[in-house]
Order: C-alpha cells, then sequence, then structure tokens
C-alpha cells in the first residue's frame, strides 16, 4: 500500500491546520499541500510550518495528492468535493472532518467516481479559539477520531487513512454515519445548545448596573466555556443534524420535566436518585488511555473478500466504544483472507472477540507483545 507521498488540505484553520502540523512532525513525512480561501491563511499556515505549500486554486492543490482532508464548514463539505472530484488521481482517498456524516457520506459516495475512495470522519477534539494561528500539532493526541466507512468503503483505503490517524496520536474508532449523527446530537450537539442557552438565561437576570456573570463560579465558567464557538459554524451543524439534535432536545425536556416534579413536590427518592444515578456515570466515563504494551492484543479474523466486510467488522467493534490501534489485512486466495486488528486493553479485546463471534465470525485472540518485537 506504500506511505503517503502528498496530502491535501482543503481549508487550513483550527483542525486542518493542526493536521498539517501533527502529520509534517511525523518521520520522513508526505508534502503537505493547503488550499485556502484567502492568500493571508496559506501564508500564515507557511510561516507555522503547517504546510510546505499553499495555493487558493482547488485543481493545482489536489491533482498530484494521495490524501485530501475537507475541512471547510459542514454546509460546503460535500460542494467542494464536487468540485475538486474531476482533478483527484486514481487511488486517491477523500475525507472529512465534518461533525455529522450520513447525509455528507451518501451525497458524496454517489458524486465521486468509484476510482475515488470517500472514508467519512470526525475528531472529537475542538476549541473555541478559530484559525489557523490556533493550530496544534497535539491536537490529535488521545483524542478520538471516528471513521464513519460504509459497505462500499475499500479495505486498503480505510487501512491507510486508519494507520496515518493512529501515527498522529489518535484512538480511531468505527462508526455507522447513521449512528455517529445521532451520537453526536447527544454528547456534542445538545451540550454546545445547553451551554448557549445557561448563558443567555444567566444573562437575562444582568443589567448594565449589576452583571452578575461576574460572579460566576468555576462550575459555571466549565458549563458554558463551548458556548464561546463559532455561531455560523454551529448554525450549519444544527440544520445538518437537525433530526437527531430535535430528538435529543425532546429527551432533554423530559428529563427537566422530571426534574421538576421531583423538587415540586419535594420527591427526595427520585431527586437523589437522578442525581446519585448520574454522579456514577460521571465518574465511570473513560479516561485517557495510556497504552500499555503488555496489554496489546491481536484478533485474528478470516474472512470472504467481499463488499463491506471491513466496514462491517470495524463498526461492530467501534459501535462498542473500542479503539483499533493498527489493522492489517492478508489475502490469503483471490476470495478470501485474514482480518487482523490491534486491540490495547485486554478486556476490550475479549469483549471485540465474544461480539464478534456472536456475528459469526471466527475469530483467533492472542497476545500481541510478541508480534510488537517483531
Amino acid at each position: 500500500m506504500g506511505k503517503f507521498k502528498q496530502i491535501s488540505i482543503i481549508g487550513v484553520g483550527l483542525i486542518g491546520g493542526s493536521l498539517g502540523l501533527a502529520i509534517k512532525k511525523l518521520p520522513n513525512p508526505p508534502k503537505v499541500i493547503g488550499i485556502a480561501r484567502h492568500q493571508e491563511t496559506i501564508d500564515e499556515a507557511k510561516k507555522l510550518d503547517a504546510i510546505d505549500e499553499g495555493t487558493l486554486l482547488l485543481e493545482k492543490g489536489v491533482r498530484d495528492s494521495d490524501l485530501v482532508f475537507i475541512a471547510t464548514p459542514v454546509s460546503t463539505i460535500v460542494d467542494t468535493v464536487k468540485k475538486a472530484a474531476p482533478f483527484l488521481k486514481d487511488g486517491c482517498i477523500v475525507t472529512d472532518v465534518g461533525s455529522t456524516k450520513s447525509s455528507i457520506s451518501r451525497c458524496i459516495e454517489e458524486l465521486l467516481p468509484s476510482r475515488v475512495h470517500f472514508i467519512g470522519g470526525h475528531p472529537m477534539t475542538g476549541s473555541e479559539h478559530e484559525g489557523v494561528s490556533a493550530a496544534n500539532a497535539d491536537f490529535f493526541k488521545n483524542a478520538y477520531y471516528i471513521l464513519t466507512p460504509t459497505s462500499k468503503t475499500d479495505m486498503k483505503a480505510f487501512k491507510r487513512l486508519h494507520s496515518l490517524l493512529a501515527s498522529i496520536g489518535a484512538n480511531v474508532i468505527a462508526i455507522d454515519p447513521d449512528k455517529h449523527d445521532e451520537l453526536v446530537a447527544t454528547i456534542s450537539h445538545l451540550p454546545h445548545l445547553l451551554s448557549a442557552t445557561l448563558v443567555n438565561l444567566a444573562h437575562s437576570h444582568t443589567s448594565e448596573e449589576e452583571n452578575l456573570l461576574l460572579l460566576a463560579a468555576g462550575g459555571f465558567r466549565d458549563m458554558t466555556r463551548i458556548a464561546a464557538g463559532n455561531p455560523s459554524m454551529w448554525l450549519d451543524i444544527c440544520f445538518e443534524n437537525r433530526d437527531a439534535i430535535l430528538k435529543e432536545i425532546q429527551g432533554f425536556q423530559k428529563e427537566l420535566r422530571e426534574l421538576s416534579r421531583a423538587i415540586d413536590k419535594k420527591d427526595e427518592k427520585t431527586l437523589e436518585s437522578k442525581l446519585e444515578k448520574a454522579r456514577a456515570v460521571r465518574k465511570n466515563l473513560p479516561s485517557i488511555l495510556h497504552k500499555d504494551i503488555s496489554q496489546f492484543r491481536e484478533l485474528s479474523i478470516p474472512v470472504r473478500d467481499r463488499p463491506g466486510v471491513i466496514s462491517d467488522i470495524t463498526v461492530t467493534v467501534g459501535s462498542m466504544g473500542i479503539n483499533i490501534e493498527d489493522i492489517e489485512m492478508v489475502h490469503l486466495t483471490e476470495s478470501s483472507g485474514l482480518v487482523k486488528l490491534i486491540i490495547t486493553d485486554s478486556q476490550a479485546a475479549e469483549r471485540a472477540t465474544k461480539v464478534l463471534k456472536d456475528k459469526g465470525y471466527e475469530v483467533e485472540l492472542k497476545s500481541a507483545y510478541e508480534r510488537e518485537e517483531r
């Protein structure tokens, strides 16, 4: 499969610039081309060493690249790919960083020629700051980076992109595009809207003479930090993921009504139960993964060489919140092969083995420690 020789990043802002910085820190990095709407952005990205070269011309920027990241606003991703498609070389991999996936993946897979491979992506990291000047080479270290393969995803292309993202420190998880949108509506999109609503509510109690926001304690500041995000970006996200977000708002309204009722009725049992449940769940959220090589496990899975098999396996594992450290595909015959997954936690590997076996796969689980030594 080989290493990427040239990578293009369309949209050299916070995420695009951070990708460039992270990739250029790799040993023998590929050439990184930045594509932006303004020359000032290109100049700043080159000054920060986030890109090797830059251009305002889409055709020139993508023509010879092996991998193209689309790091533009969500509402422009599909149109950007449509404009770039005629200039992409055979075998090129296209991926995006948008926080919605279902509609984008479906549209792009339909418009791209079969000679080009698309894999949806969403790095679960961010900042209230904007622009390439805020880019950071360590932005993706220990952050979850979601890929959304489908039945049309090319196995070799997925492997190459997965390996690159893992090499910049990301914990890569595969999730179905529709499931992704439901998930991020809960853990990302709704929290931003709640944060903005809480700030506006607090502001409604203030006046020019009496600014109570000056009294804001740590909890308020922590919960409302994300309200400082770019409003135009969040307009795109809310409309793109409209159905899932509305469903989560309705669910939150139900929870608030139950809380209101418990407080109104002085129902100590219900209120304490809800608070205790939330406390227990929050305390058990996974912490940053510290990788212990002795815990690495290898899953070997014989498969028929058919469309969608890599998507089925990786999405099955990713839907359990399990990060795949590495993927290897061994072709034994023209019609069959072996998929090898490296998982960094022994208990997670056992859970992944069970769920794959339940789906009918044969799975051999063994320590990957000796493999890492070779």
